[in-house]
């Protein structure tokens, strides 16, 4: 059991950060004449003023109020040991509270310290030396959650550690994401010779593909596709034909590149001058990467996902891509409904490729040819602003 002269020792000298050692110290009393020896008081001074007190009369003035609500709610199983935690987070608190504070810090890593439910733990853990800026920056969207006086002693450190009070407003990170097929190539012709041999070689069925019936499928997830080429089979045996003809499909492309677009390069540097960019895909994994292999300006994509490597809907992979990117102002082209549903999921604006194999019900603008696309999105971008 530590005295209160070896607890100060090791708050104000062996914890408290270097910037603020000498101006900041705390001071913790008992009411020795009073009936109760737990009584007393607690205050946080800074450059000898007190910025911060309470005492034993508060602190069960605001418990015995927060108990008398807190015990009509049958949701909360231990109405009293809550009550002395939501005073002590509005700031009313007595010296017993400070040394079992002072015990649970003292026992804990910082990280530990900084997530407890106690504010006077989380307290002690903000003027602490080991959190560093870094921390301290990071904590600035939570602390917006914290009580008004524990923010308050995060501004004083953030104020002793010559770190700006506000954070600074980051400029919105814009990106464009986009589907693969029909809309950055077309490898219809490629993929429809590569399944076709592969079902009449490998397989022994007769079922023969036209690069019509691959429009139809491009965009759709493998289940979806599978389920159209070989409706009478059971899922996973024609799940298994399906994956014979990707990756027979794969070796077929490296050997045999896709169609790019007129002036998909031009266009693709251009965008890359002012927005992220990134391949999102229903596709099978490896798939995005032969693409960018043969396309030549893969350094312009910083990103690319599919649905055969996470296991997500298309929706879900645009928010992952945005989320690594720290993309905050999206948009997403495509050919297909799929698509423009993909786009709708993730709340962000869909340009239809209507070069590509689709028609989508609805879209904020279509392009008919890709060198369309930086004025398209150009106008999306301002009308956002705008509004």
């Amino acid at each position: 059991m530590h005295t209160w002269t070896k607890m100060r020792q090791k708050l104000e000298q062996e914890y408290l950060a270097e910037s603020l050692r000498g101006r900041l110290s705390y001071f913790v009393t008992t009411y020795h004449a009073m009936h109760d020896g737990d009584e007393g008081r607690v205050a946080v001074r800074l450059d000898g003023a007190e910025i911060l007190k309470s005492n034993f009369f508060e602190r069960f003035d605001a418990m015995w109020k927060k108990y008398e609500i807190l015990e009509q709610d049958p949701a909360v199983p231990d109405p009293w040991r809550q009550s002395a935690v939501e005073a002590i987070r509005e700031g009313s608190f007595y010296q017993m509270d400070f040394y079992r504070a002072f015990r649970e810090f003292d026992s804990r890593s910082i990280t530990e310290s900084l997530a407890s439910e106690n504010a006077l733990v989380r307290m002690l853990a903000l003027l602490d030396r080991r959190t560093g800026k870094r921390t301290l920056e990071k904590l600035r969207v939570p602390m917006q959650k914290a009580p008004q006086w524990l923010q308050m002693i995060y501004f004083i450190r953030l104020e002793a550690e010559h770190m700006p009070l506000l954070q600074e407003r980051k400029p919105m990170k814009k990106g464009i994401l986009f589907d693969l097929d029909g809309t950055l190539w077309d490898s219809s012709a490629e993929c429809t010779e590569a399944w076709n041999t592969v079902i009449r070689e490998q397989t022994g069925r007769t079922e023969q593909f036209t690069v019509d019936d691959m429009h139809n499928f491009m965009g759709r997830t493998m289940e979806a596709i599978a389920a159209l080429m070989f409706p009478s089979l059971p899922e996973a045996e024609r799940l298994h034909i399906l994956e014979l003809c990707t990756a027979h499909e794969h070796d077929f492309l490296r050997s045999h590149p896709a169609r790019l677009y007129d002036g998909e390069r031009e266009i693709i540097e251009a965008l890359a001058k002012d927005y992220a960019l990134g391949v999102v895909s229903n596709c099978q994994d490896g798939y995005i990467e032969i693409y960018l292999d043969q396309c030549g300006f893969s350094e312009l994509f910083c990103d690319c996902e599919c649905a055969g490597r996470t296991g997500k809907s298309k929706g879900q992979n645009i928010r992952l891509v945005m989320e690594r990117q720290g993309i905050t102002d999206c948009i997403y082209v495509g050919d297909t409904q799929g698509d423009a549903d993909a786009a709708e999921e993730a709340g962000i604006p869909f340009i239809h490729a209507a070069y590509g194999f689709g028609r989508p019900d609805a879209c904020a603008a279509a392009v008919r040819n890709i060198k369309e696309l930086p004025e398209a999105a150009a106008n999306i971008f301002s009308e956002k602003r705008s509004n």
